[in-house]
């Protein structure tokens, strides 16, 4: 499969479509997502080199525009080199929008295919990968879980975690770098339950993405104190350990503490609703814990431990309760949720002890899983795309 790029630096191709100057190899290469119009370098071209996977025979090339995020007021075709353009439009060229974010796919394809349609572009020549699995549900559209490949990339030079049989002083980690509203409710609720006491526990108010108190999924008013609870909560900073904000975001540091020394990870995942998509999304969040040896539990949207079982990963069927990854409701996932984690934490350590103890064998085979090849997925992406 021939991937086409307008130009390279070094040994490396140049987001197409980035209007941000930068050197590979410098800081700078990281800050593309941070600009107008979020194109970033193509990781998945670097996936294909660290696998040595060549894709299908085809000689039509694709032109990949790797996106952090997807501003719909941008104008697509006018932003393409004409040469692409016309291209596309003699369907001698595909191409590939590759998107890491979790927003619903189907929105985004049929804006593509509008844009396009207009300039006289056919919808075959469009594609869409997706980090929501909703993705491959859609013609011309397939689902990569591109944090799972990111932080294996990043993180490769920590060291993979062991499980060990010791006992562990904290029942549980639970970590939110970001505030958004719905995670703050969450938060709060193990706040106002004093289960922040009993596990490495982190919430930071400080770093918002412009969410609103209005955008919460879980109706927070069923519970009358939960609300005013919630913010009381954010008047406080809760930390785990001493590092910055920026810092928690770097996908080459680990805390081991937060895994070896806590028997259950809380995943506070991206989104608990992946944009009404009825996708879910997975990220960092869940493959810190399956790479050092941690069972979890997820507040993430529904199906996301079904989307973990499609990738190959064990999710404790037979020790933690997987019912709650089929509530579709979000109010009753997280309730669901809350009453199994109130349920396991009354077990105390001894309890939690024998949990993590029943989930050895799957840690083993999630770890193994995730530091191995991961030829065969990127291989049906090809296929697909």
């Amino acid at each position: 499969m021939i991937f086409e790029f307008d130009r390279w630096k070094r040994d490396r191709p140049y987001p197409n479509l980035a209007r941000w100057v930068a050197e590979p190899y410098t800081p700078e290469w990281r800050q593309f997502s941070l600009h107008w119009p979020f194109s970033e370098p193509a990781m998945l071209y670097e996936y294909l080199l660290d696998e040595g996977i060549t894709g299908p025979n085809d000689s039509m090339p694709r032109y990949v525009i790797a996106l952090s995020f997807f501003d719909f007021s941008i104008e697509w075709p006018a932003l393409m080199p004409p040469g692409r353009l016309q291209a596309l439009r003699d369907q001698r060229l595909v191409a590939v929008f590759y998107y890491s974010e979790g927003d619903h796919p189907g929105h985004i394809m049929r804006h593509l295919d509008q844009q396009f349609g207009a300039v006289g572009v056919s919808a075959g020549q469009i594609r869409l990968v997706s980090a929501n699995s909703h993705a491959d549900d859609l013609a011309r559209a397939a689902w990569l879980p591109d944090d799972e490949l990111l932080f294996r990339k990043r993180n490769r030079r920590c060291r993979a975690l062991d499980w060990h049989d010791r006992p562990r002083a904290r029942l549980f980690t639970a970590l939110v770098r970001t505030h958004k509203w719905w995670r703050a409710t969450v938060m709060a609720d193990f706040w106002r339950r004093g289960w922040h006491d009993l596990g490495y526990f982190s919430y930071n108010p400080g770093i918002a993405v412009g969410d609103s108190e209005q955008d919460n999924p879980i109706q927070v008013d069923r519970w009358p104190d939960l609300r005013d609870i919630t913010h009381d909560f954010l008047q406080h900073r809760f930390r785990a350990d001493q590092l910055t904000g920026e810092q928690h975001n770097d996908h080459h540091l680990v805390v081991p503490e937060h895994y070896i020394d806590s028997y259950l990870n809380v995943v506070i995942e991206t989104h608990m609703d992946a944009d009404q998509s009825g996708g879910a999304f997975l990220t960092e969040k869940t493959f810190k814990p399956i790479k050092n040896s941690q069972p979890f539990v997820i507040f993430g949207a529904a199906g996301s431990l079904a989307r973990l079982r499609d990738l190959g990963y064990r999710t404790f069927d037979g020790v933690i309760d997987p019912t709650y990854d089929t509530i579709t409701d979000t109010t009753e996932r997280y309730a669901h949720i809350m009453a199994m984690l109130e349920s396991m934490f009354a077990g105390g350590h001894a309890g939690m002890h024998q949990l993590y103890q029943a989930c050895v064998p799957d840690l083993a085979h999630n770890q193994q899983h995730f530091l191995g090849s991961k030829q065969r997925r990127l291989n049906r992406l090809l296929e697909r795309i």
